[in-house]
């Protein structure tokens, strides 16, 4: 083989050989492109997802908040009523209608520890309920002193006071749990941390 020869052959397999990196290459750096576009795309949906949890938790915060602020005014109402209600039972000699009523503000109440229940925690609504269950004995106290009233039962309205000065502290000590609780579970909004959304 003379050098034109070998000349020839050599720039033919060095051709053949840029091709074939060429192609080797090419394929690696369309390997590596469609691997990082991958990882870019799930980083992406990574992201869209922790953001919708954390919007949906804030959501949830709001509506929790809402729930409380409202269970809070029902209870206020319920104080105003209830007390007015005795007023009136230790003011009426002839045993005369009264004319306030409690239920009211205790469906508005039980319409939002229902709301809790669903919305959570589980701490919250477990407090929520303690105070209806403490307002709706303290109203049965009630009831049962104005129908001994009505009876001229003394050992029963002595009875029913009692009781109602029982679930009077019930409910206040309800009260307090409950607020202490509600501030812990509406307090802080939920935030993006690490991959955790965090929501008390």
């Amino acid at each position: 083989m003379d050098q034109g020869d070998a000349a020839v052959v050599a720039s033919a397999v060095g051709f053949m050989g840029g091709i074939a990196g060429a192609y080797v290459g090419g394929k690696w750096a369309s390997r590596g492109a469609r691997i990082g576009a991958e990882t870019a795309a799930i980083a992406t949906a990574k992201q869209v997802r922790d953001q919708a949890e954390v919007d949906r938790a804030n959501w949830v915060r709001e509506r929790r908040l809402e729930a409380c602020r409202d269970l809070l005014s029902a209870y206020n109402e319920y104080a105003q009523d209830a007390t007015t209600y005795e007023g009136l039972l230790d003011s009426e000699p002839t045993g005369g209608e009264v004319v306030v009523s409690l239920y009211p503000s205790m469906m508005v109440l039980n319409r939002n520890v229902f709301l809790i229940r669903i919305l959570g925690p589980e701490t919250l609504y477990r407090v929520a309920a303690q105070v209806r269950q403490a307002q709706e004995a303290h109203t049965e106290n009630l009831h049962a002193y104005r129908r001994a009233f009505l009876d001229s039962d003394a050992p029963g309205m002595a009875d029913s006071r009692a009781r109602q000065a029982d679930s009077k502290e019930r409910i206040r000590v309800a009260y307090d749990a409950f607020v202490t609780e509600a501030n812990e579970a509406v307090a802080v909004p939920a935030s993006l941390s690490g991959s955790a959304v965090q929501l008390k």
